[in-house]
């Protein structure tokens, strides 16, 4: 048999490759499986549901997974965890070294298989890590189930909804765009009451965007950047942030780049206005794409030849943005007149970052007294009532001194809901007394109507939010970070002059955001620089954003050393998960540039 000559036979370097990527897939199935088995003593850990349409996933219920957490020593779990993601780390900076230098679709295809094998186990995971998914889905309900405005102030549901239930959740309106909304109503509409099935198509939709992105970013980079299509492809499908948030977190920010990199993929074949509208299609999930219109529109306006092509790109961009943020809005039964202004300026969006120790410092430096730093900036004063008659201990422990016995229906207010998942901190109006009381003889009641009339309640209802040092401490951090992110703004809205700019400053926007100006935190958001980036894999906002997410990845296991005797890794958690990675990219940066300017000319261009 006479083999054809010109076909190139694989060469070692080759197979290498092929069998690397095979190790890496493997072994990433082998730690997001045990992440799953793991999942369950993470604090934020909230039930799938996935047994109502896999009979073959273990039960799990919210208050299940709070009985684990109350008689499980979590520190060999969270262990185990952190190893998990740093080995997960490892394979994918190891995916990453075996696809340099590839520019086979084939190779690329069969790599992004390995994703798509970790996010289908993930999609049978029994827990996931945050409650997001189910707001999703109360939010689709009030408007398919209950025909009502979810952005409204008074939402028409009640805590009986499948969705809620089972958990005692109580969301606030919604805070993401309509178009999102419509998307949920549908997702929640095609699920009906099966609640795991609708959580699952939540986290289908949103691992379908992200194979999405991937496809969008292979799209674009063979393009612009044929060599480095694979890689960029890989540096997004294969973080295992990106995994984790979508697969199994069913976050809706793969939804909104996945539109925010159909817009790039318009801009390159000629459909200028199409990216306009895909771009505030993207800003109608997410509000957080919004600041890439205004500078893509700028980009565009100057690279027109002249007035009159400029004026007719602004029309039809204009007309095409009305049209699609009306018919969001309608669909969604937005009312304009009555829309909530929804902030994250407030005193109690500090968490996960930075800017919470911060905060702490300058109160402390403005006269606040240290031990009220730790009190909860989201408490909301609520009432509950005793179900039986309950000992009103002195502390968290069975062990400690009683300081009153109540008698049944003995109306509580509430102090704090952070102290213990068993214990809550109340305050006896009969007695004046303030001590902690087993929840499970706790329910929830409307306010008294003579509540007020009692001098302490009406101090101890007094919102940390409204307290002199907060309200100071909250105006210069919120002063001075939006400053910096104007300033920075302007400065991307000055170098952006073509698509390579836009993409580079457009990352560095999303990461000065997540740096400067959001203050409460969560792993997800590192997904938009991640999908942004991945669309120039050399650039340096790029390789910041990888480190973060390296960090971000800690995020889970580090929450959970909450109230425990490890508390000190929860309290600077930011200083490794968002501090560090910084620190270290300037470090590199420097050794960067200290090694390019000691290599001569000739060096450097071989290099």
């Amino acid at each position: 048999m006479i083999q054809d000559a010109t076909r190139p036979r694989p060469s070692a370097v080759g197979w290498a490759r092929w069998a690397g990527a095979l190790g890496c897939t493997i072994g990433s199935a082998l730690l997001y499986r045990t992440l799953i088995r793991l999942a369950p003593v993470i604090a934020s850990a909230e039930p799938t549901d996935a047994c109502q349409v896999f009979p073959w996933v273990k039960p799990f219920t919210h208050h299940s997974i709070l009985a684990i957490h109350q008689r499980t020593q979590e520190f060999p779990h969270l262990h185990t965890f952190i190893a998990c993601c740093a080995g997960l780390l490892a394979l994918y900076g190891a995916m990453l070294c075996v696809s340099r230098g590839v520019c086979s679709g084939r190779f690329a295809l069969a790599a992004a298989a390995g994703p798509a094998i970790c996010m289908a186990m993930l999609l049978c995971a029994p827990v996931m890590f945050s409650s997001d998914t189910y707001a999703y889905a109360y939010y689709g309900r009030l408007l398919a189930v209950y025909g009502a405005d979810a952005h409204a102030a008074s939402p028409a549901a009640s805590l009986a909804d499948p969705f809620l239930a089972n958990g005692l959740y109580d969301f606030v309106p919604s805070v993401y765009g309509p178009l999102w909304t419509v998307l949920s109503a549908g997702v929640t509409w095609t699920g009906g009451e099966n609640v795991g099935l609708a959580l699952l198509l939540f986290r289908v939709l949103e691992a379908a965007a992200a194979l999405a992105c991937a496809a969008l970013i292979w799209l674009i980079l063979s393009r612009l950047r044929p060599a480095l299509a694979t890689a960029g492809t890989l540096l997004f499908l294969w973080n295992p942030v990106v995994i984790l948030e979508t697969a199994l977190g069913g976050h809706n920010d793969t939804c909104m780049m996945a539109l925010a990199l159909l817009a790039v993929w318009l801009h390159l074949r000629g459909w200028k206005s199409g990216a306009v509208i895909a771009l505030i299609l993207s800003a109608l999930v997410k509000v957080i794409t919004l600041p890439l219109v205004p500078l893509y529109i700028l980009m565009i306006l100057r690279g027109c030849p002249d007035w009159r092509a400029r004026i007719s790109f602004a029309i039809r961009s204009a007309l095409g943005a009305i049209a699609a943020i009306a018919l969001a809005m309608f669909a969604a039964r937005m009312s304009p007149t009555g829309l909530v202004a929804h902030t994250a300026g407030s005193a109690g969006f500090y968490k996960n970052n930075y800017h919470e120790l911060i905060f702490k410092e300058l109160r402390h430096l403005l006269g606040e007294p240290a031990n009220t730093l730790d009190a909860p900036m989201d408490f909301r004063v609520w009432w509950v009532a005793t179900n039986a008659r309950t000992p009103l201990h002195a502390d968290i422990l069975k062990q400690s001194p009683t300081l009153a016995l109540l008698q049944p229906g003995q109306p509580l207010l509430a102090l704090s809901d952070k102290d213990s998942e068993q214990w809550l901190r109340v305050y006896d109006p009969s007695q004046r007394k303030i001590g902690f009381v087993d929840r499970r003889r706790l329910v929830r009641i409307p306010t008294p109507p003579n509540a007020q009339a009692d001098p302490v309640v009406r101090q101890l209802a007094v919102s940390p939010q409204d307290w002199p040092t907060v309200v100071t401490a909250n105006r210069w951090i919120r002063v001075t970070t939006w400053t910096l992110l104007a300033a920075f703004g302007l400065l991307a809205a000055w170098k952006t002059r073509d698509l390579e700019t836009f993409l580079t400053w457009g990352t560095s926007f999303f990461l000065a955001a997540l740096l400067l100006v959001f203050t409460r935190l969560w792993p997800w958001y590192i997904i938009w620089p991640l999908a942004l980036g991945a669309l120039t894999p050399r650039s340096a906002a790029t390789r910041l954003a990888l480190l973060l997410s390296a960090g971000l990845i800690l995020f889970y296991p580090l929450q959970s050393y909450c109230n425990t005797r490890l508390e000190w890794l929860y309290d600077y958690r930011s200083l490794i998960t968002i501090v560090l990675p910084v620190v270290a990219f300037a470090v590199l940066q420097l050794l960067h540039r200290m090694s390019t300017r000691s290599m001569k000319p000739g060096e450097f261009a071989r290099n």
